[in-house]
Parts: C-alpha cells; sequence; structure tokens
C-alpha cells in the first residue's frame, strides 16, 4: 500500500482482522498452523531465481512447480506473455516469497487437520496454485471456485477451471439441467445479441465500440478467409496449456500463399477501451497485397466480417463457435473448450487444412443443437450466492458488511471525486 492510502487510514490489516470477527461470529473456525516457517530458507530460494517466462513456469520449491503460478500472477497482471522479468525482479521476488509460504502453510494445515477435502479459487495464480500442490502431496481432494456466468454466481470445479473435458460435461449438465420451455429461445438471442451488439450482459463487450457493417475494402473476386486472433497472454497464463498461436498461424499463411483466389484478413484481438494493443505490431508485420490486417484498436465490425468471410478460422478465438452458428464453414487450429466436440472444423495435419482451404471442399453441416448447449451454458453455469451480495464484478457485501481496505476518508474522498466527475459530464 502506497503511504498516501496508509496516511489517510488504510490498512489491509483492519480488513483481514474485520473478516474473522465476522467468520468468529458466524460459527466459523479458524486454524492457525503451529510449525514454525523457515523464512531464510524461502527468501534464499526466491532470490536465487533469475530467467525467462520458461525458467519462471519451471522453478521448483521443494520439488513443487510454484514458479508456474507465479509466471501465470505476472502475465495476468501485465497482460503480456512477452515480459523482460529483469524489469519486474522485485514484484517477481515479491510473488516467489508470497508462493512459498502458502505453500508450507497450507501443507502444515493439511497435514494437522488431514481434512477430506479443501476448497480454494482458481488454481492458476501465485497464492492459489500452492494450496492445490500442497492438498496434492498429500492425496487430499480439492475443489476450485471461481465466477459462474455473470458477478451473481459462482461455479464449482473438482478439477482444474481450465480443464477441456470437464467444460464440454458441463455443456451437456447444464442443457439438461435448465427444464424453462424458453430455452433454446433464449439460446438462440445469445447468438443474435452478438451480431446486433446488444451483448451488454455486465456492461462489458470487446465489440461495443465497432460501428455496425464497416468494413475496409477488400479485394472483389477473390474469396474472403478471416483470422481471428486470440489474446496470447490469457492462454499463456492458463496452467499446463500449450499454446503456439503464431506457430500454427504461419502453417496457415504458407498455405493460403498457394491459392490465388483467396484474400487473408486479420482481425487483431480487440480491446476493451480502444486502444493500441501490446499484440498489433506482432500481426501488421504480415500485411500485404494478399493480407489485410485489422488492428485491435480500429472500429471495424467484427462481426460483419464474420458474415462477409467465407471461411473463418481462429487458434483459440471463441468468435469460431458464434461462426459456426451462423453456418460459416469454421476451421479451429487450436485445442480448446470445442474441440471435438463437433461444431467447427478441425484439420488432422497440413494436408487436411489445405483440402478445406479448397474452392469445392464441403464443410460439415453445422451441429446447432450443440451451438446452442454451448450459449446456454454461458448463459446459465453457476450458483447464485447465499452470504456474498455482489455490487459489481469486483466488489460486494459479505453477510450484509463491505469488507476493505479503505478507511472512511478514503471512501469519502473517492465518492466526492465521483460526484464532481459526475457533475461536469453534465455540462
Amino acid at each position: 500500500m502506497n503511504l498516501i492510502a496508509k496516511n489517510l487510514g488504510g490498512s489491509y490489516k483492519k480488513k483481514i482482522n474485520r473478516f474473522k470477527k465476522i467468520l468468529y461470529f458466524n460459527g466459523v473456525k479458524m486454524y492457525t498452523p503451529s510449525a514454525l516457517i523457515d523464512y531464510k530458507k524461502i527468501l534464499k530460494w526466491a532470490n536465487n531465481f533469475s530467467g525467462n517466462l520458461s525458467n519462471l513456469k519451471n522453478y521448483k520449491y521443494k520439488n513443487q512447480s510454484l514458479g508456474i503460478g507465479v509466471a501465470s500472477s505476472i502475465i495476468s497482471y501485465y497482460r503480456s506473455d512477452e515480459l523482460n522479468l529483469k524489469k519486474y525482479k522485485k514484484k517477481i521476488r515479491s510473488l516467489l516469497i508470497s508462493s512459498a509460504i502458502v505453500y508450507e502453510r497450507a501443507y502444515q494445515c493439511l497435514k494437522e487437520l488431514n481434512p477430506d477435502s479443501i476448497f480454494t479459487f482458481n488454481n492458476r495464480f501465485a497464492t492459489c496454485f500452492p494450496i492445490i500442490c500442497a492438498a496434492n502431496k498429500l492425496k487430499i481432494k480439492s475443489f476450485r471456485h471461481e465466477r459462474g456466468s455473470s458477478f451473481k454466481k459462482f461455479e464449482i470445479y473438482s478439477k482444474n477451471v481450465h480443464d477441456l473435458e470437464s467444460l464440454k460435461k458441463n455443456f451437456e449438465y447444464y442443457w439438461n439441467k435448465n427444464k424453462s420451455k424458453n430455452k433454446i429461445n433464449l439460446a438462440k438471442k445469445y447468438f443474435l445479441n452478438k451480431i446486433e451488439k446488444k451483448d451488454k450482459k455486465e456492461n462489458f463487450s470487446f465489440t461495443k465500440n465497432q460501428i455496425k457493417n464497416y468494413l475496409p475494402e477488400f479485394p472483389a473476386n477473390k474469396r474472403i478467409v478471416s483470422f481471428f486472433t486470440s489474446r496470447d497472454f490469457e492462454k499463456s497464463s492458463i496452467i499446463n496449456m500449450k499454446f503456439n498461436q503464431i506457430k500454427e498461424f504461419l502453417k496457415l499463411k504458407k498455405i493460403i500463399e498457394t491459392f490465388d483466389d483467396i484474400h487473408l484478413v486479420i482481425r487483431v484481438h480487440p480491446t476493451e477501451n480502444n486502444q493500441k494493443s501490446n499484440y498489433d505490431d506482432k500481426w501488421v508485420k504480415f500485411s500485404s497485397k494478399k493480407v489485410t490486417v485489422i488492428k485491435s484498436y480500429e472500429k471495424y465490425d467484427s462481426y460483419a466480417l464474420l458474415l462477409k468471410s467465407d471461411i473463418v478460422v481462429t487458434y483459440t478465438s471463441s468468435i469460431i463457435i458464434e461462426a459456426a452458428y451462423f453456418g460459416k464453414p469454421s476451421i479451429s487450429l487450436g485445442q480448446f473448450w470445442w474441440t471435438d466436440y463437433g461444431v467447427v472444423s478441425e484439420p488432422a495435419n497440413n494436408s487436411h487444412l489445405r483440402k478445406m482451404l479448397s474452392k469445392n471442399f464441403i464443410f460439415p453441416k453445422t451441429n446447432f443443437l450443440k451451438c446452442l448447449k454451448i450459449a446456454n451454458y454461458f448463459l446459465n453455469y453457476g450458483t447464485n450466492f447465499k452470504y456474498y451480495q455482489p455490487i459489481n464484478k469486483t466488489s460486494g457485501k459479505l453477510l450484509g458488511e463491505n469488507l476493505t481496505w479503505k478507511s472512511f476518508i478514503i471512501i469519502y474522498i473517492e465518492n466526492a471525486a465521483k460526484f464532481l466527475v459526475n457533475l461536469f459530464r453534465t455540462f
């Protein structure tokens, strides 16, 4: 916490103590490990690290790959998988120390209490992954929780939150669970809202600032093959997920270059705030007479491009499911949650991909029911909170109390600032 916040009464300790009191008065027991932790050993281990992200992912503490959780946190925080770790040496050192301390405390706790199972947050971060590591070492069943289809819900996972096979089973589970007579219409509306830019769920959309039906000019008499990019950092931050988008794209581009009747369009994944993405330069270099690159911040309509395309291709962008639903020939080059689910075409090798790109290739008909099952899942998965009352995506109240490190003074200043900003906007 910075010095100004401290001087204005900000305190993480007060927040934690208040949380402990709420638990205590509601009959929840708290546990304090009895054994002492060798902090000097942890500090030495953290200081010994050097190298790149790959080295960090393989960095182990007591034979546990704690570095992979630290790498996931640092990638997620800075939203990049191309970090120069020398620049973030202090941050990484702090994360390594935290991760090792959590591992030691979790291991002691679990060894002494020997529970049948444990629950923790999404397992991929620096201070969650070590809890899973400790549980696995002691052969204790672990569950993970994450937000559900909205910030008003949470979901429980018995495996990795990003386990692809479990997700496909959930498509079927939530479809069968939904007994509403209107579920098919609502699932259809999910896709239509994407096209019509009415997808304002929780006031967030990557395409909300794009201009409807606005597209650059493309060469006449050419088939349009559009490649929608994924955000590299998102997949690179997922534990145990192999990701190499550029490698697979280059294979695609090389094959497309052998076709005279194809114009390739690269749609760089849009940014939330219409600012230039760190990845624009990576894709702009492929621009040529045969390749149009739409940068992340350009307001060209992604869905208009989808509908205009003769073939839609992606690595792991979920827009491929929307393309399939609207009957577009859809090719997925990467392994993700739709893999082997039978909704998009997946080339077995380069020769198979070449056949798919040929003018006379007949794509299989879309399995619309499976598309609807996917839409139903993203509309409904999760369970409503019982003790937590969410206010928005990042804040809420536990049993009616707003747990915050902020003092009354800080909250007053923030509210006053918001009031003034809104006041000036009215003029």
